[in-house]
């Protein structure tokens, strides 16, 4: 008897399934920063190439074709994931990834130039709500209308604190929701040129850790650009002093579906822009997929009910397997786990971490301890893959000497996700105090860094002053 594979679509559905069945947190704006955005996170079956479609048969085709039908245009989610070409082995689940328009001139180009994105963007004072805001910037930036029956809204994830200024200033709190195409057919974009150059539906295969090596790269920045804009000499002097951020990266096929008008993707990019979304490496062009874009996109990865993996890159020695929910699943459970689909559960409102840093996480690891709640020994590697590391060793040992606060949140969070379920850690906004203390941690490590190399700079000097002068003192009473 032959091992019985679900097919892809067992999967998302899992996925679906905890999502909805999860509290997200809804971050209440503090009153210095009202400024908000919304993200759609669009995810769609993509049909098996060998299945064919009523209206869509090639000339003289006479095989078994799909009704439109049973297309699932305008099903509900349980249904929709009745369907035959749903749960084909070969359907693949795809999530849309937008790539921001290159800007030429890099002294006055947008921070998010070139960057992989998630169409969005921020709320208007005429908008409804945030769940409008989601749907008129899509509306607006690749002509996808989510409001149309091709689309369900499932759920949404936890939202986020946008910062600047290594943590110390915030610029915005984004809401994601999560839509699913419910056709096998996509609506074609029409992409806003000056905003968006091109949309990718990736698989969601290619976004579960632990990933390859040769999918793992980083994304350079420099921090001195952050701290001194505009004196050109400090920030040469802060370069050399601290060296620069590494945020880790997931490396995605350059494969664009749709390319803006006046847009060539044939053309070279400036792979040398500052947190460039394109790269070019082993004659290949690869998307690169880092920072606030990743963590979105892990925290629905998140959502698969399979044990956290050890790893965020596997060992050099190690392969992955090619589904990461496949051994918990069988074929009763695929055959009804469709008639359990939950409503998604009403968010919670926390506290923005820049009115509140520590003591909500402190609060609640104080009743975790008290009610003797088991670590898990493990953090998610999807909670830390964000949080970026420094090119010089030394700034990092001092991060994690002054991390305790960073590292007792991740450890409470990683508790809030995989242990029991507790009010208190549903009250705390885990994502944003856990920002707050790990930029916290590095402000203190950058004065240490900054104040020992200084001193150490100084000792030079001074040495190589003392010897050039005892050596001229030296000279002299020999010529004497």
């Amino acid at each position: 008897m032959t091992d019985f594979h679900p097919p892809p679509s067992a999967d998302l559905l899992a996925l679906l399934q905890d999502m909805r069945l999860s509290v997200p947190r809804v971050i209440q704006s503090p009153p210095t920063q009202p400024r908000r955005a919304s993200v759609a996170l669009i995810i769609r079956l993509k049909p098996a190439p060998e299945l064919v479609f009523e209206g869509h048969e090639q000339e003289g085709y006479t095989g078994e074709v799909i009704k439109q039908s049973d297309f699932g245009l305008g099903y509900t989610l349980d249904d929709f994931f009745r369907l035959p070409w749903v749960n084909h082995p070969n359907t693949t689940p795809e999530i849309l990834f937008i790539r921001r328009a290159p800007h030429q001139s890099s002294s006055s180009a947008p921070s998010w130039s070139s960057h992989i994105a998630f169409p969005g963007g921020r709320h208007e004072p005429d908008d409804q709500s945030a769940y409008f805001t989601a749907l008129r910037e899509t509306w607006e930036e690749v002509g996808i209308d989510l409001a149309e029956k091709e689309f369900l809204h499932v759920g949404r994830l936890d939202e986020r604190e946008v910062t600047t200024s290594l943590g110390k200033r915030l610029l915005m709190i984004l809401s994601p929701f999560v839509f699913l195409q419910t056709s096998p057919f996509s609506p074609v974009p029409e992409l806003q040129a000056t905003e968006v150059s091109s949309v990718h539906w990736i698989p969601l295969s290619l976004l579960a850790p632990p990933f390859d090596t040769a999918q793992w790269s980083q994304v350079e920045i420099d921090i001195s650009s952050r701290l001194s804009p505009r004196n050109t000499f400090v920030r040469w002097c802060l370069r050399n002093l601290i060296g620069k951020m590494q945020f880790g990266c997931v490396l995605l096929p350059d494969e664009p579906d749709t390319v803006a008008e006046g847009f060539d993707p044939s053309l070279a990019f400036d792979d040398s822009a500052e947190g460039s979304g394109s790269w070019f490496n082993d004659g290949k062009r690869h998307l690169r997929l880092w920072g606030l874009t990743l963590g979105m996109t892990l925290d629905l990865i998140a959502h698969y009910p399979s044990s956290t993996p050890a790893h965020l890159v596997l060992p050099p020695t190690s392969s992955r397997s090619s589904s990461p929910t496949a051994s918990e699943f069988n074929h009763d459970q695929i055959r009804d786990s469709a008639d359990f689909i939950s409503d998604p559960k009403t968010p919670v409102t926390v506290t923005s971490s820049f009115e509140d840093q520590w003591e909500a996480a402190r609060l609640a690891l104080e009743e975790a301890k008290k009610n003797r709640t088991p670590a898990t020994g493990s953090v998610g590697p999807g909670m830390t893959a964000v949080f970026p590391k420094f090119s010089y060793p030394d700034v990092n040992f001092w991060i994690w000497v002054f991390g305790r606060r960073y590292r007792q949140v991740i450890q409470g969070w990683e508790n809030s996700v995989r242990g029991p379920d507790r009010a208190a850690d549903r009250r705390v906004n885990w994502s944003g105090q856990a920002l707050a203390t790990f930029y916290s941690a590095v402000r203190q490590a950058l004065v240490v860094a900054i104040i020992m190399r200084a001193l150490l700079s100084g000792i030079g000097i001074a040495g190589l002053t003392w010897i050039f002068v005892k050596g001229i003192g030296g000279f002299g009473g020999n010529e004497l």
